[in-house]
């Protein structure tokens, strides 16, 4: 895409007048002064200290107008363009980020909750499951867009309030009024002209995925809550879950539906497979540990967009952090030694030394028979882990 397509790309969404309006003049002088009066009241009350007052004071006066613009989605169908509100300097950058020091204990609270790929492998291998089980992932239709702003204010703030109960770091009404501020006067600046987003959460801002993650907690509880079926294992990384199910078909599609039926402007797409299942960069299917152990296999996901396009081989740590990465997202041996052969082939295509790549050669023993790599903190220590400055890979694991 050329600066044309892109400028068109975001024009298209400022003009959908539910989620956007043009504004005369800048407001972001008009929220600096707010954000600066509920700072002071705050630390009149105590609630905060002079090194925070000293920290959420460093903002510029006057503030940097925010800068919109859009990240692509190459790998949809159809590219779309995701709106970002990039608040550098901005007037609620600081405060937005201490709301987000506040929120994130209740985000990683909920029950769903996924902190990123590990986390969700570290789950999937503790989990012994029936062989006729449903494998389910579902994402949430533009989230960050779609959450209605006083809606999400009113959920998190029941949330913070029910989270830390009479002892609240800073009164739910100060809360309140911050998250106002950063959602509802979150204004900034495209292509010569001011806009204000009114519908749906400001992405770009420090708090957003801590405050989408516990609005799509509560909707997901009440969807359960509805549904007569119930699935054996529901957890989410913000805007998608990877759901199991002991059920057939019928019952998951009319859970999927009564979830698209429930809030007015929170949809999903959904994936149903009894075999395999993409979720976040892994795919997840019922291979040879599956059948014997009825814990399912991982293996890397690429998506089709992925171009390999690797750094420079001057850079060291990329033959190391890849070359890990395999090794703690792929469940078997098999494929693990398939995409390490994929892996140094296309090193080669982008010139990588032979001598750099084949150095040290590949030592890897087994343990435990079909499973491949245990994924614990715990288990990490045992392992007697050598990775030289030019070695492609070089693991020894110790029998348990």
């Amino acid at each position: 895409m050329n600066k044309l397509d892109k400028t068109q790309e975001g024009q298209t969404l400022l003009d959908d007048g539910n989620n956007y309006t043009s504004l005369e003049d800048p407001m972001a002088g008009a929220t600096f002064q707010k954000v600066k009066q509920i700072v002071e009241e705050l630390h009149q009350g105590s609630f905060i200290d002079e090194m925070t007052v000293k920290w959420l004071s460093q903002t510029p006066n006057p503030p940097r107008i925010p800068v919109f613009y859009t990240l692509t989605k190459i790998h949809k169908p159809t590219p779309v363009g995701r709106p970002i509100v990039a608040g550098n300097d901005g007037p609620t950058e600081r405060i937005s980020s201490f709301v987000d020091s506040l929120l994130q204990p209740i985000a990683k609270s909920q029950k769903s909750y996924l902190k990123d790929t590990t986390d969700f492998i570290n789950f999937i291998e503790r989990r012994n499951l029936p062989g006729d089980v449903f494998l389910v992932s579902l994402d949430v239709t533009s989230l960050y867009t779609n959450i209605p702003q006083e809606e999400g204010i009113n959920t998190v703030c029941k949330a913070y309030q029910t989270f830390y109960g009479e002892n609240t770091p800073i009164p739910t009404q100060s809360l309140r009024r911050i998250l106002k501020l950063i959602l509802q006067e979150n204004s900034f600046e495209f292509n010569g002209k001011n806009y204000l987003q009114t519908h749906g959460t400001a992405m770009g801002t420090k708090m957003a995925v801590a405050f989408a993650n516990i609005f799509m907690s509560a909707v997901e509880t009440e969807i359960l809550n509805l549904s007569k079926t119930k699935p054996l294992e529901w957890k989410r990384y913000i805007d998608d879950i990877f759901s199991l199910w002991k059920t057939d078909r019928k019952e998951i599609d009319e859970f999927i539906a009564l979830a698209n039926r429930h809030h007015l402007s929170i949809k999903f797409t959904a994936e149903i497979s009894d075999k395999e299942i993409n979720f976040l960069d892994t795919t997840v299917y019922k291979g040879e540990r599956f059948h014997t152990q009825g814990i399912l296999d991982i293996r890397i996901h690429f998506k089709p967009t992925e171009t390999f396009q690797y750094t420079h081989f001057s850079h060291k740590g990329l033959i190391k952090g890849k070359a890990l990465r395999l090794l703690r997202t792929i469940s078997s041996a098999k494929s693990f030694y398939e995409n390490i052969y994929n892996f140094k082939k296309r090193l080669r295509a982008r010139r990588h030394p032979h001598k750099l790549i084949e150095k040290t050669p590949l030592r890897l023993n087994l343990s435990n028979g079909s499973q491949f790599c245990k994924r614990t903190m715990k288990c990490e220590r045992k392992f007697c882990l050598s990775l030289p400055r030019t070695t492609l890979l070089c693991r020894t694991l110790k029998t348990f």
